[in-house]
Order: structure tokens, then C-alpha cells, then sequence
């Protein structure tokens, strides 16, 4: 189905008392609740009608929070037609712009994360992205602000604190919903966004029907996959470049490319051979070479694999907690949920790269990323941990 798009605000009086997750007596769904409520927004959006307050509750039935956390692969549990397809942090980086638009036009709209203030110091909210004017996104916003749904809402001229868009998005949650037939249906308009917003191809040119390319736009890289399963990067047998071409190895597979929410089987030059989606890809131009690229690297959750002989690894940084021992937070935020705490003398790998993190070790105020010794990921106050 196209996605429909359902306001729901955390505010309102039917489930704003209630208390968040495993959250403490003030962790209520009209205080902290945007995340939830975000995403209550985007699955009644495709078809599966929750509120914040039935959300909730299914969500504590599966131990779906931290605290007052949701844990967004938790969703899965409750509705296996959506999966978490990508959970990127781009608080230190741009945001993925270009990833975001590939899945609103493939009718899968995204949840971000931005500074809801001006104020120094960031005090983290979540809202809906569902299309995309120029340089700005339409939003919903769980905050009440805009409720009518028939109106459009743009993220910029309230949560951009006078950054550009790519540095005023801090955090990425793109669900994957399978089933959906592509295209949300946007305010003013008559038509819905989806794949038929691809641009075509200039000129005349002859296709190949036995392989395909990875767009341009898909500067993370494409996952091929034993199965089509989402949830896990376990099933990944390799990762295509953007601009790279893939061999179609079946019958009908040339007809799948480009449709939302159709996979095919393909095959890379090295041999890799899995499920790709059909959506990020596109017909071959056979009256030009195709170009090589080098990937991209990006803070994508899911990174490369092999099936064969495994790429090295890059040397992992490593800090180490000091006396004080410290706290672990599931986002660059003391106001969000502690994913654990560190004693004095733990080790934490850094997760985000290592240039960048060596500035902040030892600085109090700058939020470094790191895996846990529970291997839980979040961000520590770079004050708390040495080398």
C-alpha cells in the first residue's frame, strides 16, 4: 500500500502521562516519548494502526526499551513485516542525504534525530521524514507544531539552528517495511512520491537485460544478501560499490529493476551471489562503459563482509575508563537512556574513526562513540576516558 500519513502527537492527553518504556517516574511519552511516538507514526503509516500509548505496551512486552530508550530493533518483534535496514549516527558527520532520499522514494519514509534548541548543547528530538522540497524535508513532528496532515511541515525553518540541512540531522533510523507498494501520499498533491520521481536517461540508448547497475546516489554501497532478511548484517555476503555493475543471474530478474520492494538474485565480479534490492539498482547502458568508483566509506551499521577471505580490519582504538568510572549513553546526551556503566580501568573500543576521536579523549564535553565492555554501542564524555 502507499504510505499514508498519520499524525499522532506526544502530547496528547490520552497517553502523555504514561510512563516510557522502563523509564523512571518522569520519563513520561509527553516528556521524552518523540521517539516512540516517531515511530508509532511510520508503522499506522503502513498500514499497521498503533498509538504511542498500544506502541508502548508491545514494545515492554518484548523488552523493547533501555530504561526509557527504545531499542528500534525491537519493532521487528512486534511487526516482522518491518525491519531496521539502517541505524546510522552522523552527529560528528554529514547526514546521508543521499540514503535518505533513496528510501523516501522508494516509499519508505525515515525517522531522524535533531537539536530541538538553539541553546548551547544539544537537546536531542525525532521526527518523521516523508518527502523531500529542494533543500528541505516534510516532516512530522511528534512535538505539537503542525498536526494537519494536509498542510506540509519543513524541517529546516525549525530545527536547523542555522545549519546546513546535512549538519542539521545528528542520527538516522531507516525501517524497511515489506509489503509496501511504494509512494507516500504527500499534502497538495495528486500524486505520491516513489520511484517515479528517478530521473530518466538522457538519449537513445540500448539496455543489457542480464545485468544491472548500483546508482549513483547509493554512496553507502549495496548489501547482496543470502536471503532477504534484513534484520541482521549476518546474512551479507559482499557490499557493491555505487556505480559498480552486477550480473542478473535469473529468468526474469531483468524485470525486477528499479520496482520498490522487489529483490534480485545477482552476482559481482568477484564471484559474491545473493539477493540485492531491486530498487537501488538500474538498467545497464550498453553504448558506454560503465564507470568505476571507489567506495565510500560511511558510518553505515552494517559494514562490508565477505564470504571468502575477510578484509583486515583497521587497528581498533581502544580507551580506557578513568577513576570515576563513567556512563555509556545511548545518544551524544545525558537526558537520553544509559546504555550501561563503565568502572574505573574498563576498556571501550571507539566506534566512530579514529582521527576524530583522538581529539576528544580526555576532553570533557565531547561526546565520543564506543562499544561498551557489555558490547552495548553509545557515547561517553571524552572527559571520563584516556588512551
Amino acid at each position: 500500500m502507499t504510505f499514508q500519513l498519520v499524525y499522532y502527537s506526544q502530547q496528547d492527553p490520552k497517553w502523555k502521562q504514561d510512563i516510557l518504556g522502563f523509564g523512571d517516574p518522569g520519563d513520561t511519552i509527553g516528556y521524552v516519548g518523540c521517539a516512540l511516538t516517531s515511530t508509532a507514526m511510520l508503522i499506522s503509516g503502513h498500514g499497521f494502526t498503533e498509538t504511542p500509548k498500544s506502541l508502548n505496551q508491545k514494545l515492554k512486552n518484548v523488552n523493547g526499551f533501555y530504561s526509557a530508550g527504545i531499542v528500534w530493533g525491537a519493532v521487528s518483534q512486534v511487526y516482522p513485516q518491518v525491519t531496521v535496514k539502517s541505524n546510522i549516527s552522523c552527529q560528528n558527520t554529514d547526514a546521508p542525504l543521499g540514503l535518505i532520499d533513496a528510501s523516501i522514494a522508494a516509499g519508505q519514509p525515515v525517522i531522524v534525530m535533531v537539536d530541538s534548541t538553539p541553546a548551547p548543547g544539544l537537546l536531542t528530538h525525532w521526527v518523521v521524514l516523508y518527502g523531500k522540497e529542494g533543500s528541505d524535508y516534510l516532516m512530522l513532528d511528534p512535538w505539537p507544531y503542525q498536526t494537519d496532515v494536509n498542510k506540509k511541515t519543513y524541517l529546516m525553518p525549525r530545527y536547523s539552528q542555522g545549519n546546513p540541512l546535512k549538519r542539521s540531522i545528528m542520527h538516522v533510523i531507516i525501517y524497511e517495511c515489506f509489503g509496501a507498494s511504494g509512494g507516500i501520499a504527500v499534502p497538495g498533491s495528486t500524486s505520491t512520491t516513489g520511484t517515479d520521481q528517478t530521473p530518466p536517461v538522457a538519449g537513445t540508448v540500448t539496455t543489457s537485460s542480464n545485468s544491472a547497475r548500483v546508482k549513483a546516489d547509493v554512496a553507502w554501497g549495496l548489501n547482496i544478501r543470502s536471503s532477504i532478511d534484513t534484520s541482521s548484517p549476518s546474512n551479507i555476503v559482499a557490499v557493491a560499490p555505487a556505480g559498480s555493475v552486477l550480473t542478473i543471474v535469473e529468468s526474469d530478474g531483468a524485470s525486477k529493476i528499479g520496482a520498490v520492494n522487489q529483490w534480485v538474485r545477482v552476482r559481482d565480479d568477484k564471484g559474491h551471489e545473493g539477493f540485492a534490492a531491486a530498487w537501488y539498482l538500474e538498467k545497464v547502458q550498453t553504448a558506454t562503459p560503465a564507470p568505476e568508483t571507489v567506495p565510500v566509506s560511511s558510518p553505515v551499521d552494517e559494514a562490508p563482509v565477505s564470504t571468502s577471505t575477510p578484509a583486515p580490519e583497521k587497528t581498533k582504538l581502544i580507551v580506557v575508563v578513568k577513576s570515576a568510572g563513567a556512563k555509556i549513553y545511548k545518544t551524544a546526551s545525558t537526558k537520553s537512556a544509559i546504555v550501561s556503566t563503565e568502572k574505573s580501568g574498563a576498556r571501550l573500543t571507539v566506534t566512530e574513526d579514529a582521527g576524530t576521536a583522538a581529539a576528544k579523549i580526555g576532553k570533557a564535553g565531547k561526546w565520543l562513540g564506543v562499544k561498551g565492555t557489555s558490547g552495548k554501542r553509545g557515547f561517553v564524555d571524552g572527559g571520563l576516558v584516556k588512551k
